[in-house]
């Protein structure tokens, strides 16, 4: 407050005639001065009875006046205090635009006021200056109503979920004040839209979040006029509803007053022509002091709230159209929410406001809602299938997603969900939101469905998303499933133009309107080969989930029981032989995972055992990327093999996070081999989430198959699987040109929990197993040598040479070369390096076989004597191959001490010769 030297008196005095017929609040001035004992009871009734406020103003100041400077000190505090209540606020910009030097000149109460400098006084109770108590106990029951309607809105949708635990809360929606879209550039955005690719399609439907209002925002701004303009179901009633919350929730210490009208629900509100009556009547009634309450209404408009939700139409006489137009309250913030199509209606055509554009979740918004209601395997189905996520920004359908996933199921109506059980569910919940808001019959209800279907079909087919030839719009737009603008098409003609809310919907109900006639579907399935027409193709998932026989029930009033069984009886055979047999085409290649997601929506054992038989039970899924739903609807076709095992390729597939899952819970119809063990492991090992390893251990008979040039995160995960079983894994290597140094420290450091190790028969070439062997023997001896670890012991003995299959036929012959190259690598080792393991290895060296097998033809014969002196005793020689050269026969001679035999194959003869070395 600004300094002064004045006294109170005086400067009342001074600002006497500019006081009279501009101080407002009469009421709770005179009310309070009475309190203070400043006023008697008969001052206050005289005050009461004087004419208008000028006459009421100009008594109460002249009397404060004349009883001196306490009496105008209280008046000056209480004008402090109760102008707070209406002035503290941003100024609007058409308030800030409007105003010109001449209202400057005028007297302001707010400047004069915050001129007098107060005493402090910490003991005043402000709260009776806001208003009269009836008003402060009327605000305590309005938001009590406040509080009940939010709670109500949850506790509605709360109905349709089977979970009744799951704690609803309000989840940011995208709200827009950008200027208002043409109905042109929405119908342009439209068409552009359905030209591009599907992906890019069904995410253009999810709004971005720009970081712009919110409901709290609104609730605090100035601006007087607000419109709400969102398509059916994108949530404009929550986000109002949550305004009332809000508002609700805040102290009392401010006076103000928010009144909520559903015009969906209360359609006479519109021909109300008294404030009192909409106000107390319709909404709330005070319970004591009407008069009071409706005075302080008045006097402060500006702390006074209506919505009006759900917004169609009004009559230019009644209360409503009053308070829109500001004829009435004119201070007063006017909320609305209404779709697109009533924007262009008379009474809003120059209402000047605020538009906020409701456009439902965005990607983050999605996110949080699902992760609030769904579990985490039902939340990775939704995260991972783009169309349901992408119909989750409809706040409606979102909470459909989630009744439907979190309904447990029966025997009579078990899970898996399927999506065209949820998009019937929407159709049904839609419909009996409606029910009590339209007068059709039953009859007349599916009817319109139909209509819908009709013109889904119709746009799908011509890719437009535009509905046209529509007789019962009317009654389809009241089922929450489709946006209606009105297009201007000449000075007084106006044509509706109609869209679903997500495209994905128009093929659902196009495919109702495909089934209707068994000729149709027959083509539809050819239109999905046809150059030109093979956007026709995501009918056909829906299709087949129409003809689920769980979802008979749901389809009763649209499509007779028997017509559906009747085309179920031939339609699945025909659709795998459709798509299967259009690999044959050069411009054709079969879609698995599409099959597959077609399959899973029909729930159908015999279809996919169709497709089982005509694919000879060999599922090719190699280069695929696979999410939790490809794997969950792929798990699904080869669960429903019976007696025979199915050969399944994942070479080079990528599988997301808790894709595993649904492919190791059909382990038991696979047919094992060790490329598809090698290609489980890679992809368990490099997937993130937790992987159910025991079942995977026992699918490959305890083995944990790695390749060895694969990436150093694989082995980290791979210490977990050793780590984590009780008893120990017989680790089979998979070997390429590559050998990744990660290969060789895991199996050093995990040997303990090793059983045995061996190398794939289809894995690589010799030298390469060859290569790393060595490569793990020299690193385990240095070890050894340089801690005093017994190592190569342990790795002896998981490397027995009967565990390498590839070999059997010849253990000896590989054994003995293994031996040679060892020796070689480790004396060229020493040459280099000076590192000297020799001493180590020769326990290894010793544990030679019985017959050592060589051909003298590709090894040096000075090896084989090295390795004979490091023998404990005489050894039995076989040779193959000869070598002509004298210092090889001269080493092979040098030998002879060491042979207790010799044996000698020809190149032209099996027949061996044996001699002992008494004879040579």
């Amino acid at each position: 407050m600004a300094c002064t030297s004045q006294s109170a008196v005086q400067y009342v005095r001074r600002a006497k005639h500019k006081l009279v017929g501009t101080l407002k609040g009469l009421t709770v001035i005179v009310e309070h001065l009475y309190q203070k004992e400043v006023f008697s009871e008969e001052e206050v009734s005289k005050i009461k009875t004087a004419g208008d406020d000028f006459d009421k103003t100009r008594e109460i100041v002249n009397r404060v006046i004349k009883k001196g400077d306490a009496a105008c000190y209280e008046f000056l505090r209480i004008i402090d205090i109760t102008r707070k209540r209406r002035t503290e606020r941003p100024p609007s910009f058409l308030e800030i635009t409007a105003s010109d030097s001449s209202s400057r000149d005028k007297f302001d109460p707010n400047c004069w006021i915050s001129c007098f400098s107060f005493k402090d006084d910490t003991n005043m109770d402000v709260t009776d200056l806001q208003g009269p108590k009836p008003c402060h106990r009327y605000q305590e029951k309005l938001k009590s109503e406040a509080r009940k309607i939010s709670e109500r809105s949850w506790i509605q949708s709360k109905a349709v979920l089977f979970n009744k635990e799951t704690s609803l809360s309000y989840t940011s929606l995208v709200l827009d004040t950008p200027g208002q879209a043409s109905p042109s550039k929405i119908k342009k955005s439209k068409i552009k839209k359905s030209r591009k690719v599907r992906t890019k399609k069904l995410k253009a439907y999810i709004p971005e979040d720009k970081h712009g209002t919110s409901p709290s925002e609104l609730l605090k701004t100035y601006e007087r006029k607000i419109l709400l303009v969102g398509k059916p179901g994108t949530g404009k009633t929550a986000v109002v509803h949550q305004m009332l919350k809000l508002w609700s929730e805040k102290d009392n210490k401010d006076l103000d007053y928010m009144f909520y009208f559903d015009m969906r629900e209360a359609p006479n509100i519109t021909e109300v022509h008294k404030l009192e009556d909409l106000l107390f009547s319709v909404f709330c009634e005070p319970d004591k002091g009407k008069d009071e309450v409706l005075e302080d209404i008045k006097d402060n408009a500006d702390s006074v709230t209506i919505i009006f939700d759900g917004f169609t139409d009004v009559g230019s006489t009644s209360v409503v159209f009053k308070l829109i137009q500001k004829t009435l309250l004119p201070e007063a913030k006017i909320i609305i929410t209404c779709r697109p199509e009533v924007e262009s209606a008379d009474f809003l055509l120059d209402w000047d406001c605020l538009r906020v554009e409701v456009k439902g979740f965005s990607e983050q918004g999605i996110r949080e809602y699902l992760s609030k209601n769904l579990s985490e395997n039902h939340l990775n189905k939704v995260l991972c299938n783009l169309e349901l996520f992408s119909l989750c920004h409809v706040p409606m359908y979102a909470l459909m997603v989630v009744a439907c996933f979190s309904f447990e199921g029966s025997d009579f109506s078990p899970h898996p969900c399927t999506v065209t059980e949820i998009y019937l569910n929407i159709l049904h919940f839609c419909n009996q939101r409606n029910v009590s808001k339209t007068p059709e019959n039953e009859s007349t209800k599916w009817d319109a469905i139909l209509s819908l279907s009709q013109a889904a079909f119709c746009a799908t087919e011509g890719k437009n998303v535009s509905l046209t030839s529509l007789p019962k719009l009317d009654s389809c737009a009241n089922s929450a499933i489709l946006s209606k603008l009105l297009i201007q098409i000449g000075p007084t003609v106006r044509k509706p133009l109609c869209a679903f809310l997500h495209y994905t919907v128009q093929e659902f109900f196009a495919a109702l309107w495909v089934l209707k006639d068994p000729e149709k579907t027959r083509c539809v399935l050819q239109q999905c080969l046809v150059q030109g027409s093979k956007h026709m193709k995501h009918l056909v998932p829906f299709l087949c989930g129409l003809l689920n026989e769980k979802n008979t029930d749901l389809l009763e009033g649209l499509l007779p029981p028997q017509q559906l069984r009747d085309t179920s009886d031939w339609f699945f055979k025909h659709l795998v032989t459709t798509f299967v047999g259009c690999s044959d085409s050069e411009d054709c290649e079969m879609d698995l995972m599409f099959l597959c997601q077609c399959l899973y929506e029909s729930q159908s054992p015999d279809a996919c055992l169709c497709l089982l038989d005509k694919l000879d039970y060999c599922i090719d899924a190699s280069g695929e990327t696979l999410d939790p739903q490809h794997c969950c609807v792929l798990a699904y076709v080869i669960s429903q093999s019976q007696e025979r095992k199915i050969e399944l390729n994942l070479e080079d597939t990528t599988v997301s996070k808790q894709g595993m899952r649904p492919l190791l819970g059909c382990l038991s119809k696979l047919q094992r081999s060790d490329s598809l063990s090698r290609q489980l492991w890679s992809i368990s090992l490099l997937t993130d989430g937790d992987v159910d390893y025991v079942s995977l251990l026992d699918f490959t008979e305890n083995q944990l198959h790695l390749p060895v040039n694969s990436e150093t995160q694989l082995y980290d995960r791979a210490v977990r699987v050793l780590q984590k079983r009780k008893r120990k894994v017989k680790v089979c290597l998979h070997c390429d040109h590559r050998v990744c140094q990660s290969a060789s420290s895991f199996l050093l450091h995990h040997l303990p929990h090793i059983h045995s190790l061996s190398f794939c028969q289809s894995s690589g070439n010799l030298s390469d197993q060859t290569e790393l062997l060595m490569n793990l023997f020299i690193v385990a001896a240095d070890r050894q040598q340089r801690t005093g670890e017994k190592i190569l012991n342990m790795l002896s003995s998981v490397c027995s040479y009967q565990t390498f299959p590839l070999h059997s036929h010849y253990n000896d012959k590989y054994q003995s070369d293994f031996l040679l190259d060892l020796y070689s690598h480790v004396k060229d080792c020493e040459t280099k390096t000076g590192l000297s393991v020799l001493p180590s290895l020769q326990p290894v060296f010793q544990s030679a076989p019985a017959v050592w097998s060589i051909d003298l033809s590709e090894r040096k014969t000075s090896i084989l004597l090295e390795l004979l002196k490091l023998q404990p005793e005489k050894k039995q020689v076989e040779l193959r191959g000869c070598s002509h050269e004298e210092s090889e026969v001269r080493s092979l001679l040098q030998c002879l001490p060491f042979i207790s035999q010799l044996r000698y194959t020809t190149r032209s003869s099996h027949n061996k010769v044996c001699l002992s070395i008494n004879e040579c």
